[in-house]
């Protein structure tokens, strides 16, 4: 029975056959016919005579080896995973979460129309060349017009015709291969070279010609089988596009003169066989492209909108084939602004930037979970990871060798597109690898710390605060927050009694703790355990809590309220003395006197100087905070007559040029009392917060003597604001943090 409910669960998560597009149609066609578009009929063979056959040889090579190595990638991502619609948005976000998937979404939507825009001008670059007498932008404005009109049409039309075109494009390019040199005629001359081309500026032109994968996953939603047609169609047309850009450079290089290939792009035109057939190739391969992009682009603004990344507006679909017309309405207004004021040369390295950085993202996806191995990762089609971190290295190469200062543009949108997305605080309702990311990162950082010893130049108070569970102790959780500033680790820690128990579970105090925190804007972590009594709990904690070097190193702990339960808050006092962690107790008055300034006070009593001197980072750490920043720190100490206050004074100012801290202040008092502690309240009654540091226990100490001790303290000093009692446990030389 067990069993049989085990396979039902399975056999609802099976996809079912569904109607939809096939891999020929719906992934190959606009693939390969978004790879055989204007830069093969008006950009390659001026690229080549720019550069030769030998450099275009090698960005051929180059440009389809970061396709290929992407196309391995995405096919072993789409086998692993059900594909929505979207799609390499769609993948990003699903693996790498809403942030990226955002950002890349958005950026690929500019792609999509940037290439609309580069299809558009290359056509009426086309018109232009055969009736040069009418103006250019008249002929893109028509353009723009007609492949309007085309994506207008049903998607099912345009599919079909994709078909058509296919077979048109094919004969373009057959007759391009049974021309010659001949057919040129002898008015078309070469023309002086006005400017070389760079190697990668060469790269960067081409290099969206062998981008299109982005085509052929964009419909993911509108097909049978994603995974399957996606990885069969892609690999499918980066073979088939590999083969004639290859080949057509050899013809054109062997047949034409360079001068001639780099004096006039369409320069083609003239080779070929049969002109009218390359025209309508040229016009085929170019409307195509654009459809594709004008029925593509909204898609992934209509599943950007799906996700409220974009305004739901541009989700909304009309008509009986549902089509999303207020994102299919942005997409022609934004592609009318640019072809309109952006050149196509300009559009390409636009083009190639995006997808390079959506390719390495790709790619990393799949070298990550290739690398992991989770149980969840089990695609049909495997590669080696090494092949996937190969793709994302050279895509990130690529961009930098075409444009650095492009490449930190594109990356710095990624990065704001990424924080904006974060800010909205959006949640997608599905699992993503970050866990596995950050555990991966985390582990591996944590095996490399524990190979360090630590040094007190580095030495930042990895804090275990103890509060209640209630979280009423809200001056300890500002103040362990103050000490932390998200560059540590901060944990809030609870137990809860068996009687406590009954009334709520564990489970539903980690959420409350986890709610809390979050509302408050407090990164940290929580901990919460039971026990028999809340004192055992807390011991158990302190021994227990941490992950080999990342244990906590500084304990904040509340002093008890009622006296008799002193000897066993000591016991737990000593159990993490003996552990080797630094103790505050934190303690406060209920109600704050309204006189109080916002200094911070630290005691110096001549004895025990590791407590002054931990005493004294953390209350630096303090300043720094924003809530503290530019307030006083004042050393305080009191001596027996004038001439101590002189020689202390003097020494100060020795130490203080060491230190270099700002608004650090010494204000030493004469008082001849034996008892040091006796009139510090009387000095610190107005300090916002006291550093007072403790007397160590010794080791054959009985618990109820230092218990005494710890009492008469805190009575001594009941009357100051906020007291932070110091005990260092830790064996390090805080001394040197100073020099």
């Amino acid at each position: 029975m067990v069993r049989m409910k085990v396979l039902s669960g399975f056999s609802k998560r099976i996809p079912k056959k569904t109607k939809g597009l096939s891999t020929f149609s719906g992934v190959y066609l606009p693939t390969i016919l978004q790879m055989l578009g204007i830069i093969l009929f008006i950009r390659l063979g001026w690229i080549t005579g720019h550069v030769g056959i030998f450099k275009m040889s090698v960005i051929i090579f180059m440009s389809s080896t970061i396709l290929f190595l992407t196309t391995l990638s995405l096919t072993t991502i789409v086998t692993n995973m059900k594909v929505g619609s979207g799609g390499s948005y769609y993948i990003i976000s699903r693996s790498l979460g809403m942030e990226f998937g955002s950002a890349i979404g958005i950026l690929l939507c500019l792609a999509q129309l940037t290439t609309v825009a580069v299809c558009i001008s290359g056509f009426a670059l086309s018109v232009h060349e055969i009736w040069s007498q009418l103006p250019l932008g008249m002929i893109e404005f028509y353009s723009l017009i007609g492949v309007l009109l085309v994506a207008s049409l049903p998607i099912s039309f345009a599919l079909k015709a994709q078909g058509s075109v296919f077979i048109i494009v094919l004969a373009a390019i057959l007759s391009i291969f049974y021309g010659g040199v001949n057919a040129i005629p002898e008015s078309i001359t070469p023309l002086p070279l006005s400017e070389s081309m760079t190697f990668w500026a060469a790269f960067a032109l081409f290099f969206p010609a062998t981008t299109g994968i982005e085509a052929g996953t964009a419909m993911s939603g509108d097909l049978k089988n994603p995974s399957r047609s996606i990885a069969v169609g892609c690999m499918g047309a980066v073979l088939t596009a590999y083969t004639i850009y290859v080949a057509l450079t050899l013809f054109l290089s062997s047949k034409v003169p360079s001068d001639l290939l780099r004096s006039h792009p369409m320069i083609i035109y003239h080779v070929s066989k049969y002109s009218p057939l390359f025209v309508l190739g040229v016009w085929g391969a170019t409307i195509s492209n654009a459809v594709g992009g004008l029925l593509t682009a909204p898609r992934i603004l209509q599943s950007l909108a799906k996700d409220k990344i974009l305004p739901g507006l541009l989700s909304k679909e009309m008509g009986k084939t549902a089509q999303p017309i207020y994102a299919i309405l942005l997409t022609i207004a934004v592609v009318s602004a640019i072809t309109a004021f952006i050149d196509m040369d300009h559009l390409l390295p636009l083009v190639s930037m995006i997808c390079l950085i959506t390719y390495a993202m790709l790619n990393f996806v799949a070298f990550f979970e290739s690398l992991l191995k989770n149980p969840s990762w089990r695609p049909l089609f495997k590669i080696h990871w090494i092949l996937a971190l190969a793709g994302t290295i050279c895509c990130l190469i690529a961009m930098f060798m075409i444009n650095a200062g492009v490449s930190f543009i594109v990356l710095f949108l990624v990065g704001a597109l990424c924080f904006w997305t974060t800010k909205r605080k959006l949640k997608g309702n599905w699992d993503d690898i970050r866990y596995s990311l950050y555990s991966f990162f985390a582990s591996t950082a944590a095996r490399k710390l524990g190979l360090l010893t630590q040094n007190p130049r580095n030495w930042r108070p990895n804090i275990l605060a103890i509060t209640e569970a209630h979280l009423t102790n809200t001056p300890l959780i500002q103040f362990a927050n103050c000490l932390n500033q998200s560059k540590g680790f901060l944990t809030f820690a609870t137990t809860l009694t068996d009687k406590e128990c009954k009334s709520e579970s564990v489970e539903e105090v980690k959420h409350s703790f986890e709610d809390y925190f979050r509302k408050k804007d407090i990164p940290c972590f929580s901990h919460v355990t039971t026990h028999h009594t809340v004192t055992d709990g807390t011991r158990e904690i302190i021994q227990n809590y941490g992950l080999g070097p990342l244990t906590p190193n500084t304990l904040i702990l509340t002093p008890p309220h009622d006296p008799k339960a002193m000897p066993s808050f000591c016991e737990t006092l000593y159990t993490a003395y003996g552990l080797g962690k630094n103790v505050i107790i934190f303690n406060t008055k209920p109600q704050r006197p309204t006189s109080v300034t916002h200094d911070i006070d630290l005691w110096w009593s001549g004895l025990y100087s590791t407590n002054f001197e931990l005493s004294l980072a953390l209350a630096h750490i303090i300043q720094t905070s924003k809530k503290w920043q530019n307030d006083k720190i004042i050393i305080k100490t009191i001596v027996k007559n004038e001439a101590s206050r002189i020689y202390m004074t003097k020494l100060f100012d020795k130490y203080h040029k060491v230190l270099r801290f700002k608004n650090l202040f010494f204000k030493p008092y004469i008082n001849e009392t034996p008892d040091f502690h006796a009139h510090i309240a009387d000095y610190s009654h107005d300090a916002a917060l006291t550093f007072i540091g403790l007397r160590v226990p010794s080791s054959d100490e009985p618990v109820q003597e230092y218990a005494d001790y710890l009492s008469h303290m805190i009575a001594s000093t009941k009357n100051i604001p906020a007291t932070a009692y110091v005990l260092a446990g830790e064996k390090l030389n805080f001394q040197k943090i100073f020099e």
